[in-house]
């Protein structure tokens, strides 16, 4: 169970890790799409500023490291 939920926590870290360079590139691919987003509803509008991108790729960079470091610490526990 616990090596079961370590790789899950494992994956799910490395998908928030990488997950600001994904959204990075579908919001900046291509104009008309960062257009439609940024005119979208409150958290899409707020795409466009700066601000507003750097904490959300910073959070989701920081749950994803902080998972694959419990990840870490649970196969470390498990191992003793």
């Amino acid at each position: 169970m616990n090596k079961k939920l370590s790789n899950i926590l494992l994956v799910i870290g490395f998908v928030f890790t990488i997950s600001p360079i994904i959204l990075y590139w579908f919001i900046h691919g291509n104009h008309e799409r960062y257009t439609w987003i940024i005119n979208g509803p409150y958290p899409f509008s707020h795409l466009g500023g700066g601000p507003f991108q750097l904490f959300l790729y910073v959070s989701l960079f920081i749950i994803g490291v902080s998972l694959i470091a419990i990840t870490m610490i649970l196969k470390k526990r498990s191992s003793i």
